[in-house]
């Protein structure tokens, strides 16, 4: 795990090992079908126009529809209108909350891995519920 080498985090590392172990129960009986993806969808990648939204800068892939909303609720979030919106294209299946939290893990690491120990106490909150130690 990058943030544990570079920054020698012990506590990361202890959490990776028990949640790595679990990453599959949160899969079990859902089919993921690739789509593509924005891959950047946060409220700063987002405006609007007189004619409509508009979304930009994308970091665009093919990958399972949840991990787009994995960054969504960081810096604030979007409105819940949107949430539903999608929601309404792309109903939740059954155990989209834990996998949810599991997508917001990615950019709270790659932001730490960025930018620094700002983002050490988010990401270890996520990787602790993940594996049960908080709530």
């Amino acid at each position: 795990m990058i943030v544990s080498l570079q920054h020698g985090d012990r506590e990361a590392l202890e959490l990776w090992s028990h949640l790595q172990l679990k990453i599959p129960k949160f899969f079990k009986n859902t089919v993921v079908k690739p789509s593509l993806l924005h891959g950047d969808l946060w409220t700063g990648n987002a405006g609007e126009t007189h004619e409509g939204p508009v979304i930009f800068d994308p970091a665009a892939f093919y990958g399972h529809s949840e991990f787009e909303l994995g960054i969504s609720s960081m810096f604030g979030g979007f409105h819940q209108s949107f949430y539903d919106a999608y929601h309404s294209v792309i109903p939740k299946s059954a155990g989209f909350d834990v996998r949810h939290k599991l997508y917001e893990l990615f950019p709270y690491l790659n932001h730490w891995n960025h930018f620094g120990s700002a983002y050490r106490a988010q990401t270890i909150s996520v990787m602790k519920q993940l594996i049960g130690k908080e709530k």
